[in-house]
């Protein structure tokens, strides 16, 4: 392995494989001692709050899986995921407000993190150093040299599970419409569509601060470029937008966050991709979608619903039919297979980069309020 960082795909090779839309190939490490013999895998959970205590019930739900640690820095957070350890009828976790100590558990063979996004890179390597597998909550890094980084000391680190926490990777909605639009079932891809329109909002303390969270282009909408990514299997070309993050300063003076925003990218393949991204909507116009049209039809990722242009008289149809529609508990069923299997994760750290690659596009294009294109980013 070179030292230096790696370079951003320049080809459309390239790009797939940096997506991991081209499968590595299968780890060998097998479980750890006591572990070999149970085949129960026993995890840590970093950072217990609103997305973190997801982590905890989804995990508790897994089989074949133990949660022995838990980290937070508000001890009222862990005593309360400690509590539903115990009252999912497991011994009660070791607890502490240290990362690093969590990691030097000797019982401890992988790790979900759940922290502020400015906390993920230090987190993230720091559970690579320890030889733990890793489940990480998206987005990957704040910035695209802390993502270079990441993806070469995951790739250094051959025997270990890492997953991003992209969700919708494991949800068979969004696997067999990903299978209809590379298949062509929708015709040539023409149009994509994203809508985040939130009246719970908004939300304050780390979240309103683009230091800390990225900003909402990044921390929130990560989930819908990834998706874009996924279905059309090439990197973005050029993004324009522009924004307002001026109207909730009164109550959080320092926020820096966009509290609307809108724009447009475009994609190597031509497909064009408008999102709105808004935290000032009422309660009657709350949405979020992801919708992608081609020449014969359409999809609307969520509910899994494919409609056909009239003249085709197919109507509609729903993919992933029956799935369940908790796709965290999806994921971590996922994660733990590959911890268990020693198979390569469905969301490895090379879609994280991809996706953060697209986020920070779109950024970069409503900081500006003109065309930016990767070069401008540095991608």
């Amino acid at each position: 392995m070179k030292s230096q960082q790696p370079s951003a795909p320049t080809n459309r090779r390239q790009f797939l494989t940096a997506s991991g839309l081209i499968a590595g190939a299968a780890l060998t490490r097998p479980l750890y001692g006591a572990e070999a013999a149970s085949n129960e895998i026993h995890i840590g959970c970093i950072g217990v709050g609103s997305r973190g205590s997801v982590h905890v019930q989804a995990l508790l739900a897994t089989p074949g899986v133990r949660i022995v640690a838990i980290c937070d820095l508000k001890p009222e957070r862990v005593a309360a995921a400690q509590d539903a350890v115990v009252k999912a009828g497991h011994s009660r976790p070791f607890g502490t407000a240290d990362w690093k100590e969590l990691l030097a558990q000797p019982d401890l063979q992988a790790v979900s993190s759940a922290l502020p996004v400015d906390l993920h890179s230090a987190c993230y390597q720091d559970v690579l150093k320890a030889g733990k597998d890793l489940y990480a909550e998206k987005p990957m890094c704040i910035t695209l040299a802390q993502c270079d980084d990441f993806v070469k000391a995951a790739a250094e680190a051959k025997n270990q599970i890492v997953q991003i926490g992209f969700q919708r990777r494991a949800d068979p909605k969004f696997i067999e419409a990903m299978e209809l639009i590379h298949s062509g079932g929708i015709g040539k891809l023409i149009e994509g569509r994203i809508m985040w329109s939130n009246s719970w909002g908004p939300l304050y303390d780390w979240f309103g601060k683009k230091e800390r969270s990225g900003d909402w282009m990044l921390e929130q909408a990560v989930h819908n470029w990834d998706v874009m990514n996924w279905a059309n299997q090439c990197q973005p070309k050029r993004a324009m937008g522009m924004g307002i993050d001026t109207l909730f300063r009164e109550n959080q003076p320092d926020r820096n966050v966009h509290d609307y925003y809108s724009g447009v990218l475009e994609y190597e393949n031509g497909v064009i991709v408008n999102i709105i991204h808004s935290w000032i909507a009422p309660g009657g116009l709350n949405r979020e979608y992801t919708q992608l049209i081609g020449t014969e039809g359409g999809i609307d990722f969520n509910p899994g619903t494919v409609t056909f242009r009239p003249e085709s008289k197919k109507g509609t149809a729903t993919v992933g039919a029956g799935a369940t529609a908790d796709n965290t508990a999806l994921a971590f069923a996922a994660f733990a297979k590959s911890v268990r299997d020693r198979t390569p994760s469905i969301a490895p750290p090379s879609m994280g980069r991809a996706a953060v690659v697209t986020c920070l596009l779109m950024r970069e294009a409503v900081a500006k309020g003109t065309v930016v294109t990767l070069k401008d980013i540095g991608a």
